[in-house]
């Protein structure tokens, strides 16, 4: 297991560990037939200085009427005598076409002493063929002092997040004690549902449009985090109705910008911009906004107690992995911190938004980087192809 010099950015050979071996991807890899029938790639380890790092995989002219391709970040210590140890994966669905032409973008954070490979593999087979694969490994950030700097915990606090003794539950889900739930029709009709959504300005026209913001309003209420002096960042156009709400309970609130490239899945925390939630435009149009960097920021003011996004957990659908970009939003959340993600469940075949399949592998997967999650509940949902959905996460 080679460590390669820490160059910035580099092209990595798909085959360079596993050399010779056959890739259950036809003609890939060698000639030599794998012990490994699931075995896709192999890229070599490599090291790279403490901070964030990219990797980047694309085909060339894949076809497949089947078959998951899984990819694992594995990390290795040289000279520690352990195995490799699992950092982070992504899936990608060979049979559909435009998730193939977007390829797979992964981040992840290195640690020094440690050199990293991507592994890639088709647990259940597929009848996949390419012309070709290219595996491109860049560092985003290098000592990111704000990465290094542990984050102090919140000094807010509410009715705390209880771990259920099952990640999903049965009963229907109510809006005055929200957990991961989706809209129902029940919850249109509580009296919390109502105070939040009399208080957004401008209030939207729909019911839909006024829960999204609602529940973000009920969860932060609910678990602590509406309370003067908390500080919050979020995503989402729309949610600047909730600037009276905020403003109300005496918060900080501030609207960032999303990523140019959302396929990268990274945010440059030590400059993002953004603006304040009632922000007026200019006479040019433009908003006012601001930079906001953690580095800058003293210990006690660096991070946030709150956080919220909608639409980013499809963005991250739609790049490959949903869970690298909620983790990389929340790599700013102060330890005890919530944060609220809305997006859309798909809950019909062909339907736009999350599957629940997807959601919950979200769930499982974000609880093993250090977050709790709200149990999921999915009843009530009613005749629709898609409804939207907030899922809740603590901060451990």
């Amino acid at each position: 297991m080679e460590a390669h010099a820490q160059d910035t950015a580099r092209d990595l050979d798909p085959f360079g560990f596993m050399i010779g071996h056959a890739s259950a991807i036809r003609p890939l890899g060698g000639d030599e037939r794998s012990p490994d029938p699931r075995y896709v790639f192999h890229t070599p380890y490599v090291e790279f200085r403490p901070g964030r790092v990219l990797f980047t995989i694309h085909f060339d002219k894949l076809k497949a009427s089947f078959g998951e391709l899984r990819v694992n970040i594995n990390a290795f210590i040289p000279g520690s005598g352990r195995d490799a140890i699992f950092v982070t994966s992504v899936r990608l669905q060979l049979g559909d076409a435009s998730a193939v032409a977007r390829g797979l973008s992964i981040p992840f954070l290195s640690v020094a002493g440690a050199t990293y490979a991507a592994f890639g593999f088709c647990a259940e087979g597929t009848d996949a063929q390419a012309a070709g694969i290219s595996i491109h490994a860049e560092q985003l950030e290098a000592n990111d002092e704000a990465g290094q700097q542990p984050l102090l915990p919140t000094h807010f606090t509410g009715i705390d997040l209880q771990t259920p003794p099952r990640l999903v539950g049965d009963d229907a889900p109510c809006f005055v004690d929200p957990a991961s739930q989706p809209l129902t029709e029940a919850q249109l009709g509580e009296p919390a549902f109502d105070h939040w959504a009399s208080r957004l300005s401008p209030r939207p026209a729909t019911p839909e449009a006024q829960w999204r913001l609602a529940i973000i309003a009920q969860a932060f209420d609910r678990y602590g985090m509406l309370r003067p002096g908390a500080r919050g960042v979020g995503w989402g156009e729309e949610s600047r109705a909730l600037a009276p709400i905020f403003a109300a309970a005496g918060c900080d609130a501030a609207l960032a910008t999303p990523p140019a490239d959302p396929a990268s899945l990274s945010i440059a925390w030590n400059a993002f911009a953004c603006s304040a939630l009632d922000a007026v435009p200019g006479p040019d149009g433009a908003l006012p906004g601001q930079l906001v960097s953690l580095v800058a920021q003293s210990a006690d003011q660096r991070g946030f107690d709150f956080l919220w996004s909608i639409g980013m957990a499809e963005q991250g659908h739609a790049a490959g992995s949903t869970v690298n970009l909620l983790a990389e939003l929340m790599s700013v959340l102060r330890p005890g911190g919530y944060a609220v993600h809305l997006f859309d469940l798909a809950t019909a075949a062909g339907a736009a938004g999350l599957p629940r399949p997807e959601v919950e592998r979200l769930a499982v997967m974000l609880i093993a980087r250090g977050f709790s999650v709200a149990q999921l509940h999915f009843a009530d949902i009613g005749p629709r192809a898609s409804v939207p959905f907030a899922l809740i996460a603590r901060k451990d």
